[in-house]
C-alpha cells in the first residue's frame, strides 16, 4: 500500500483512513501489507499496527521517489500493489514487473483545479504529470475511483478509457450518545486546507448570524489554514460564536456533530465527502456546494442541500448564507428535524467500512486472476 500519509500523520484526513481500511481488508483476507508513507515529525520509521506493517520515510517532496524505489528493490516479491492518488501517485508500474505484481490505482478526485493554487512550474508539471502521465503509466492497471463524480471526472478530465471501478468510503456507526441539540449550532468538520473553503463556510455564517444572533459554530479539524481562518474571525469581529477545536478525539467529534443541527461543507471539490456521512450518521444533514463529491454524498432535500456555484465567492458565500437559512428554518420545526434526521441515518448505514473491505477483497482478487493469467500464457509461451 503506498498512501502518503497514514492515519497518525498531523495532516491525516479522509484520504488516509481508506488507505487504512483497504490495507485492513486485504490482512483480513490473509495477505502480509507494507503500508510505505511519508515520515511525519515524531513519527517511527517502522512500526507494527492492526498487522499492518508501517514503513516511512520522506517528506512532502522526497516521499514518491523514496517509495518507488522502495518498490523497485521489493519488486520480486510483490503480488499486488495499491497505489494512492494523493495529489499524484507514486508511478508503481514504472518498476514492477507487469507479469508479477498487479496495480490497483486509487483514485480520490482529480486535481486539475486544485493544482492551479501551486506555483508555476510546478503546477504546470503536476497538471502535465496527471492529465498525461498518469493515465498513460497505469493504462493496465485496475482503476478504482471512490465515487460517480470522480469516474465521470477521470474520463472527460483525463481521458481514462479504461474501466474504473466505484468502491465508497465506508462510515462508522456512532456511539449512542443521550445528547439532544438546543438551539442553532453549525459544525464545519474536515482538515483546515485551502481548497476546503472554510473561509466561505464561516463567512455564511457570520452573514447569517446578523439575522441569528444567537448561531453558534463549531470549526472541528486542523491544518495549514487554521491561522488565515483566526485572521479572518479577527477581521470579521466573529471570533465570539466560533469554536475552533482543532483535531479532537473520536470521542469529541462524535459529541461534537450529535450537538450540531446541520453540518456546512464548502470544499471545492471530494472524492466522495466522508465528513458528510460522518454528519449523516449522527441524523445531522448537510448544506454544501454542488460540486463532485458532495453531490454523491448528499441527497438534496433528503439528507441535506446542495448550493450551485456563484460567479465568484461573493456570490457562493451569498447562496450558502441563503440555503443555510432556509436549512435551519426547515430543521426548526420538530417534525421536518425528525424526518431529515432520520433519512441521514438510513442514508450513512448504506455505507459501511464492511461492505468497502468486500468490495476491495473482491476487486484485488479480480486483479490478481488476471496477473497470474497473463505470467502463465508467458511462461507457455517461452517453453513453445
Amino acid at each position: 500500500m503506498v498512501n502518503w500519509r497514514d492515519l497518525e500523520h498531523s495532516r491525516a484526513g479522509g484520504a488516509e483512513r481508506y488507505a487504512w481500511e483497504v490495507a485492513r481488508a486485504l490482512v483480513g483476507a490473509g495477505a502480509q501489507v507494507e503500508f510505505r508513507t511519508a515520515r511525519d515529525r515524531g513519527q517511527a520509521r517502522r512500526e507494527l499496527r492492526d498487522g499492518i506493517r508501517i514503513i516511512r520515510a520522506g517528506g512532502p517532496i522526497t516521499f514518491l521517489p523514496r517509495a518507488l524505489l522502495g518498490l523497485a528493490r521489493a519488486r520480486g516479491r510483490l503480488d499486488l500493489v495499491v497505489d494512492a492518488d494523493c495529489g499524484l501517485p507514486a508511478f508503481s508500474p514504472l518498476v514492477l514487473s507487469r507479469r508479477r505484481t498487479a496495480v490497483l490505482l486509487v483514485v480520490h478526485h482529480v486535481h486539475q483545479q486544485q493544482f492551479g493554487a501551486m506555483r508555476q512550474p510546478f503546477a504546470g508539471l503536476a497538471r502535465l504529470l496527471e492529465r498525461r502521465v498518469m493515465p498513460w503509466v497505469y493504462r493496465r492497471a485496475t482503476a478504482v475511483a471512490v465515487s460517480e463524480s470522480t469516474r465521470s471526472e477521470m474520463a472527460a478530465q483525463l481521458g481514462w478509457s479504461g474501466p474504473v471501478i466505484v468502491i465508497p468510503n465506508g462510515t462508522d456507526s456512532p456511539p449512542e450518545l443521550s445528547i439532544r441539540p438546543v438551539g442553532e449550532r453549525v459544525v464545519i468538520l474536515g482538515r483546515l486546507s485551502h481548497h476546503k473553503r472554510v473561509d466561505l463556510a464561516l463567512r455564511a455564517v457570520v452573514a447569517l448570524r446578523a439575522s441569528r444572533p444567537g448561531l453558534e459554530v463549531d470549526v472541528v479539524g486542523d491544518g495549514p489554514e487554521r491561522a488565515r481562518l483566526e485572521a479572518l474571525l479577527d477581521t470579521l469581529g466573529a471570533a465570539s460564536g466560533v469554536s475552533l477545536h482543532g483535531r479532537v478525539s473520536e470521542t469529541d467529534k462524535h459529541r461534537l456533530l450529535a450537538n450540531a443541527r446541520v453540518h456546512l461543507c464548502a470544499s471545492d471539490a471530494e472524492g466522495w465527502g466522508q465528513v458528510v456521512l460522518e454528519a449523516a450518521s449522527h441524523g445531522v444533514p448537510t448544506v454544501a456546494r454542488a460540486v463532485p463529491g458532495l453531490r454523491d454524498s448528499v441527497r438534496p432535500g433528503s439528507t441535506g442541500w446542495l448550493v450551485a456555484d456563484g460567479r465568484d465567492d461573493e456570490a457562493t458565500v451569498a447562496a450558502l448564507t441563503e440555503a443555510l437559512g432556509n436549512a435551519l428554518d426547515q430543521l426548526g420545526r420538530v417534525s421536518r428535524r425528525i424526518e431529515i434526521a432520520g433519512a441521514c441515518r438510513s442514508w450513512a448505514a448504506r455505507f459501511s467500512w464492511a461492505e468497502t473491505h468486500r468490495a476491495v477483497i473482491a476487486t484485488a482478487s479480480e486483479s490478481l486472476q488476471r496477473t497470474a493469467a497473463r505470467r502463465s500464457r508467458g511462461s507457455t509461451g517461452r517453453c513453445r
